[in-house]
Order: structure tokens, then C-alpha cells, then sequence
């Protein structure tokens, strides 16, 4: 019997600490992260280069 009692305690407590309900009750868009990693390697990189290359763009825009 306490084997089980200590079993639903254990369960209890994984929810209470799951990183990816911790990470969405703080704010972050796990469904953005998740389809993320959905991608392969090349397209993650890909996709933060056009960021990058956006974001570049519009510092120098910004010094005109």
C-alpha cells in the first residue's frame, strides 16, 4: 500500500513540475516552440537567417 501512495505522490509532483506546463503558465507559446522542432535542422537555420537578415535590414533603415 504505501508502494502505491508513494507512486501517486510521484505523479503528483511530475505534474506539478512538467518544464512544458511551467514553460506555458509563465508565457511562453509551446505551440510555437513545438512546430518548430518539427522542422528539419536546415530549415530552422534557413528560417532564423531570414530573421536575422530582417532584422539587420531594419537597423540600417532605422540609422537613414
Amino acid at each position: 500500500m504505501a508502494h502505491r501512495r508513494n507512486n501517486k505522490l510521484a505523479k503528483t509532483n511530475a505534474v506539478k513540475t512538467d518544464p512544458v506546463r511551467v514553460a506555458a503558465k509563465f508565457g511562453i507559446d509551446v505551440s510555437a516552440l513545438i512546430d518548430n522542432l518539427k522542422l528539419s535542422a536546415g530549415e530552422r537555420i534557413r528560417r532564423h537567417q531570414i530573421a536575422l537578415n530582417t532584422v539587420e535590414k531594419l537597423r540600417r533603415a532605422k540609422r537613414i
